[in-house]
C-alpha cells in the first residue's frame, strides 16, 4: 500500500512541476508579418544631442507600399529601447537599382500600441543595396538621420 501512495505522490509532483512550466499565451504579442521584398540595415539614428545604434527593416510590397520596423531604437538618451512599426509608407525605383521612401505615419508597437508621446514620424529618403540614409522627425519636431548599412 506504500508503494502506491508513493507512486501516487510523485505522479502528483510530476503533473504540478510541468504544468507551471507552461507558457502564458496571453501575455505574447504576436508581430505583425512583413511583406515583400524586405531589407534589413544596420545603423545609427543621430540627433544633436544622442546616437543611437538600432536595426531597421524596409518592406516592399509591389503595390509600392512600404513597412518599416525599428528594432531597438531609443526615443531619447535616457530611454529604454523599443520596437515599432510604421505602416503606410510608400516607395518608388531610383532607376539605377536603388529606391526613395516615404512616410508620415503613427507608430504601432506590435501589440498595437503607441509609443509614449509619439504622435507621428514622417521618413524621407533614399537606400540601395548597400547604404540606407534617411532622416525622420517625430511629432513634426524632433529632427534625426538614420544612416545604415545591408546586414547580409
Amino acid at each position: 500500500m506504500k508503494k502506491y501512495l508513493i507512486f501516487a505522490i510523485a505522479l502528483i509532483a510530476s503533473v504540478l512541476v510541468c504544468t507551471s512550466c507552461k507558457k502564458d499565451k496571453k501575455n505574447e504579442v504576436e508581430e505583425p508579418e512583413l511583406k515583400g521584398t524586405i531589407y534589413h540595415y544596420h545603423g545609427i539614428s543621430s540627433t544633436r544631442d544622442y546616437s543611437c545604434e538600432h536595426d531597421i527593416y524596409i518592406a516592399m510590397e509591389d503595390n509600392h507600399k512600404m513597412t518599416m520596423k525599428w528594432v531597438d531604437i531609443k526615443p531619447s538618451k535616457d530611454a529604454a529601447p523599443v520596437t515599432f512599426y510604421l505602416y503606410d509608407g510608400g516607395w518608388d525605383e531610383d532607376g539605377e537599382g536603388g529606391f526613395y521612401i516615404g512616410c508620415d505615419a503613427t507608430p504601432q508597437l506590435p501589440n498595437g500600441k503607441v509609443p509614449a508621446d509619439w504622435e507621428s514620424v514622417d521618413i524621407s529618403g533614399h537606400c540601395d543595396t548597400t547604404i540606407c540614409d534617411f532622416d525622420y522627425h517625430i511629432n513634426g519636431v524632433t529632427g534625426a538621420i538614420f544612416t545604415g548599412e545591408i546586414v547580409k
